[in-house]
């Protein structure tokens, strides 16, 4: 602020929200960072146990008539108390391989299944001897992809524990991530005739939803691995999908044929009208260019202005409502629905209600929607005139106004925008907000339709509340009053129940106390409770902390989860740990 505030004003006005983003974003890092480091170190300890380990077990391994002895040596186990999944999880493919295929090879018996087993565990052997002393690259790229980690930070902590990174295999994943984010691209254009499509299309979208014009070649749009065709003409009623809006679809009409238009993209200038597949053999046998009809489909071009127009509304309500600093930041506009982002702190269900019932005041009111091409140099520092900070416009450009006189721009909400709107704010209808949500640090999402979308969401509302007071057996009008009343009652049953769960956890606990035993001197308590879930097993833990020092490992089954449990007493905890107990049992 003191530094680029001369030039940048708005830096100094919003000096306490950029202080408050920057405060939940570095408090949100730290957590995913403790998150991360908590794995660095897992995956850290279990190296180093393996590298110390390692050794011996290629002393066992060097006579095969010993087989697999250290699998069972205290070092072996110490090394072998992590399952698969659990290596996997702290990104150590290589050693979640060496132990499946140690396991497969101990438990292998026939002679020529032995060699198999044999041969797969030598080539795991082999690859994972080259990573001793080094923090795989998988491991690495999960703490820079999940947690944030830059490749240089996990290095230094690397090294503090005396382990290198392998970054061969770290680039190699960075590689395999950009490509399929390439791949994952929507669309792509490629041009597939020789004729010349950098010709601007006129856009007459405005002013009519249909009209004649002359193609100007052919243009391959590849959408989900599939090639469609599209034509290119040089003018169009047709929107192309640009600045949030969806492009438009409708029909092309050539002589007796007829095209469905699924789309409409821009290839540079150009506007292009991509051709449901059953079209592309009729346009292939089509010499071009050839006179064509464009029609939009008006339905669903009206949906998609109603929820672009009331877009506008919305961010100017939200300035009365929230502030004024709170800036757009991206939008979707389509035919059954809208989203809007923006900066802003989050929004209480009040303000989300006094927003929606403005919105549906200016709709009421149905003011006027016009719009005039100016020169951007006569607008560019007219703070009533909202547009995006660092937007590329050019010499001309194009103001959406809502209140006021056509031309004047003297309405409650004017915009740099160059969709297509309605004429009046009467036209939107219903407006309703159905979600706002957080979509980024700082940054806030508005999900809301309108017209007649709107009233189907109203309808489904209406409709819920009656099958729910159905189900209760309640009118409509008493329904709060009745589930409050079954919410009450649940408490109480569920109260009940928690006592009854503890009562019977305390005779279970004294039935368990006769069945102690000694165990290396340490009194110990163990015990398979069957069909019993981790709620009822930990209320027995618990009931024995006060009547037993010692060690209690019990175990249960219920709905097809085991639940294991240990518990050590402050007078043993420096000989046992309950936690490497689990860590023992849980893989057998």
């Amino acid at each position: 602020a003191a530094t680029m505030g001369d030039i940048f004003p708005e830096i100094r006005a919003k000096k306490q929200h950029v202080q408050d983003v920057i405060k939940l974003e570095e408090e949100s890092f730290n957590k995913t960072l403790d998150q991360g480091i908590t794995l660095f170190t897992q995956a850290a300890d279990y190296l180093e146990a393996f590298k110390a380990v390692y050794p011996q077990i290629e002393e066992d391994l060097a006579d095969k008539n010993t087989g697999l002895n250290w699998f069972r040596s205290g070092e072996g186990q110490r090394y072998l108390s992590f399952s698969e999944n659990e290596l996997k999880k702290l990104g150590l493919n290589d050693h979640a391989a060496f132990l499946k295929n140690a396991r497969l090879f101990a438990e292998s018996s026939s002679a020529e299944n032995w060699h198999e087993r044999n041969l797969e565990f030598e080539v795991s052997r082999h690859n994972l001897k080259l990573l001793i002393g080094k923090f795989s690259g998988a491991g690495a790229f999960l703490l820079y992809d999940t947690y944030g980690f830059p490749l240089d930070l996990t290095e230094l902590m690397a090294r503090e524990r005396g382990l290198a990174v392998d970054k061969e295999e770290f680039e190699k994943l960075m590689e395999e991530q950009r490509k399929r984010s390439q791949s994952a691209q929507k669309k792509e254009v490629i041009e597939l005739s020789k004729v010349n499509i950098s010709q601007p299309t006129v856009f007459v979208g405005y002013e009519t939803l249909d009209a004649k014009s002359t193609s100007v070649g052919i243009v391959g749009v590849k959408e989900k691995e599939k090639l469609l065709r599209s034509i290119a003409t040089a003018s169009t009623p047709f929107y192309a999908e640009m600045g949030g809006q969806v492009g438009d679809t409708g029909t092309i009409r050539l002589g007796d044929k007829v095209w469905h238009v699924t789309n409409t993209v821009k290839a540079g200038p150009a506007f292009c009208h991509v051709l449901a597949e059953s079209a592309h053999d009729e346009l292939n046998e089509t010499p071009i260019p050839y006179e064509v009809e464009l029609l939009v489909d008006r339905p669903r071009r009206n949906a998609i202005q109603r929820h672009h127009t009331v877009t506008h509304l919305l961010h100017w309500a939200l300035h009365e409502v929230a502030s004024k600093e709170a800036s757009q930041k991206g939008s979707f506009v389509g035919p059954d629905k809208l989203t809007f982002d923006f900066n802003s702190a989050p929004l209480t269900p009040a303000q989300v209600a006094d927003i929606e019932k403005l919105v549906n005041e200016r709709i009421l009111e149905n003011a006027g929607v016009s719009w005039t091409e100016v020169l951007h140099n006569d607008v560019k520092n007219r703070k009533d005139v909202m547009q995006f900070f660092g937007d590329k416009y050019g010499d001309t450009v194009r103001v959406v106004q809502i209140g006021g006189e056509a031309g004047q721009l003297n309405g409650y909400s004017m915009e740099l925008c160059g969709g297509t709107h309605t004429r009046a704010t009467g036209e939107i209808g219903l407006f309703r907000i159905v979600g706002e949500s957080a979509i980024a640090a700082g940054v806030r999402r508005i999900e809301a339709v309108a017209g007649l979308t709107a009233y189907d969401v109203m309808k489904l509302d209406r409709e819920l509340i009656r099958t729910v007071a159905s189900k209760i057996n309640s009118p409509i009008h008493e329904l709060e009053k009745k589930i409050e009343s079954l919410l009450a009652h649940q408490k109480a049953l569920e109260k009940e129940v928690q006592i009854a769960m503890q009562r019977n956890a305390s005779n279970a606990a004294s039935e368990l106390l006769p069945l102690a035993q000694s165990v290396n001197g340490i009194p110990l308590i163990t015990h398979n409770l069957g069909d019993a879930n981790g709620d009822f097993l930990q209320a027995i833990a618990d009931a024995l902390k006060g009547r037993f020092k010692g060690v209690v490992v019990l175990g249960g089954g219920s709905e097809n989860a085991v639940t294991l449990i240990a518990t050590v007493s402050a007078d043993f905890t420096a000989k046992v740990q309950a936690g490497k107990i689990i860590q023992a049992i849980a893989p057998i």
